[in-house]
């Protein structure tokens, strides 16, 4: 039971940390709230709160900033009326005159913020999210294609490529929604800096919460030079909605190029761009509110997995999301066509993926992976293509059960993962990174459910300085006994997007993480 103490604390005007502008600042006056992370003490953030105050003040804002002390250092419901409310108070009784106020809030205090934000339109002119996002329930795919947000309240997203919390492919998919995809009625209206070099912490300062001090990554820029970084996006965005020409110029230098993560998640295709096309028939409807399939494997998958095919022949893949465990229809692969394997000769083929997702992320707090899991793909086995391309009697152990099939479409997903990589997280992964590599294929799991329900096998080292992925994997010959699943080789395969982001993320957290952050970082230099 709650005590009444308790609750009269929860109630209670939260105590703030505030500050006034210096003496003899001009300009524009602004106030600006700030909601703590979850055990993230107050006065963490005055650091960043003075330096908005002199950046914003050589573009001519005076800005009024408080960071209200929530109960245990935790924001939460029951307080935020009571710690914006006397946040605001107090600057109104530092000198804080007009209606330009503006709620921001870091981590845990970004979800809070933004909740309270969308109830009091009337008051806030713009929210701030650091090390936070626009949560998915704010959002929707409409039928013309576009994403539309539930709020029309100007948002700024500021995430860091190194936050181990709120992970750097949550932001992709942020940047995907809020700037590539968003409805054109909303364009502009949700801007994302991608901070390089930036942890989770870098957005407060003094002795890292337990949860940041087990989860971040090493930052790779000073405190300082955060904060101004901060303050530069944050002056930037607030210039622009005050109309404010010169604070609007000002913006954020340290900015890490977010785009070759979001190109990855599109090649997944993640169920977080939008929803699976699921039909009953095999080929889906192309609808732009949802998603055919995943071009990573209709470019590469049965590709890889049909071989070199005689001269002339060209392989088209069309593949299609559908749950690979259903039965009523059941959906199998096919060729739709075959080719004599002498003359020029289009060979299509039909491939059918199911993307995989971690359960832990269905709270959306970005701590946990957001690429697929595994992609469960049915696909021909080598042995049916070169029969479909025109070769005469291919054998079955030479084309499928000799080497791993599966094993070599996944070493493309790590090649194209690399190649993508910044040169500095190039640099970063192959000093400290836990290296993904691929193991054999295992199985046949050729009765269809001891494939589907056998999941992708990732194995650590001892020592942590690989990670293994061994695909599971189902395949028959084309004479195989039951005729309706001759044929086939059906793989667990690696996300290009999920290589990427264990580069990224996960496989930096052994060696790379907030508690070794007294390692030289000479190699970055």
């Amino acid at each position: 039971m709650i005590s009444l103490a308790l609750l009269a604390a929860l109630f209670s005007t939260s105590q703030a940390i505030s500050f006034a502008p210096k003496a003899g600042t001009t300009g524009q006056d602004i106030a600006l709230v700030l909601f703590q992370g979850a055990s993230s003490p107050a006065q963490g953030y005055a650091p960043v709160a003075q330096q908005i105050q002199q950046v914003a003040a050589q573009s001519g804002i005076r800005a009024f900033v408080s960071i209200p002390s929530f109960v245990f250092d935790t924001p939460e419901p029951l307080q935020t009326d009571s710690a914006f409310n006397g946040a605001l108070k107090e600057l109104k009784g530092l000198g804080f005159t007009g209606d330009n106020v503006f709620l921001a809030g870091h981590s845990l205090g970004g979800v809070m913020a933004q909740s309270y934000a969308v109830k009091h339109t009337d008051v806030i002119k713009g929210l701030i999210l650091e090390g936070s996002v626009l949560l998915r329930g704010t959002r929707k795919v409409q039928a013309n294609g576009f994403t539309k947000f539930n709020l029309d309240l100007p948002t700024l997203t500021l995430c860091g490529e190194l936050d181990g919390l709120m992970r750097i492919t949550r932001c992709a998919e942020a940047y995907y929604h809020q700037i590539e995809n968003i409805d054109p009625s909303q364009k502009n209206l949700f801007p994302v800096v991608p901070f390089q070099g930036f942890s989770h912490w870098r957005f407060s300062s003094g002795a890292l919460p337990s949860n940041v001090l087990n989860n971040d990554l090493q930052a790779e820029i000073s405190e300082e030079e955060a904060h101004y970084q901060v303050a530069s996006a944050i002056t930037g965005f607030i210039g622009k909605l005050i109309g404010n020409s010169r604070a609007a110029r000002v913006a954020a230098t340290s900015v890490f190029d977010i785009k070759p993560l979001v190109e990855a998640m599109k090649l997944e295709n993640s169920y977080y761009i939008r929803d699976a096309c699921y039909s009953q028939t095999l080929i889906n409807q192309e609808r732009p509110d949802c998603s055919k399939g995943s071009p990573w494997v209709q470019a590469n998958a049965q590709r890889i997995m049909g071989g070199d095919l005689p001269s002339g022949v060209k392989l088209s893949g069309d593949d299609n999301f559908h749950r690979v465990w259903t039965v009523n229809p059941v959906h199998l692969p096919q060729f739709n066509n075959t080719c004599d394997g002498h003359s020029s000769c289009i060979l299509n083929s039909v491939t059918v993926t199911e993307l995989i997702n971690t359960e832990l992320d269905v709270m959306d707090t970005g701590m946990f992976p957001i690429a697929a899991l595994e992609m469960r793909c049915k696909l021909m086995s080598r042995q049916a293509t070169q029969k479909a391309a025109g070769v005469e009697k291919p054998d079955f152990h030479q084309t499928d059960e000799v080497g791993n099939r599966c094993a070599d479409i996944n070493n493309e997903a790590i090649q194209y993962a690399y190649s993508h990589l910044s040169t500095e997280a190039k640099k970063r992964y192959d000093q400290f990174g836990q290296k993904l590599v691929v193991g054999d294929d295992q199985g046949p799991y050729n009765a269809g459910p001891l494939w589907i329900w056998t999941n992708m096998i990732y194995e650590d080292n001892s020592d942590k300085t690989t990670l293994t992925l061994k695909s599971a994997m189902m395949r028959t010959p084309t004479d195989y006994l039951i005729s309706a699943a001759a044929g086939f080789h059906y793989c667990k395969l690696l996300s290009p997007f999920r290589a990427m982001e264990w580069m990224q993320v996960d496989g930096l957290k052994a060696h790379y993480n907030a508690k070794t952050h007294t390692q030289e970082l000479a190699f970055l230099q």
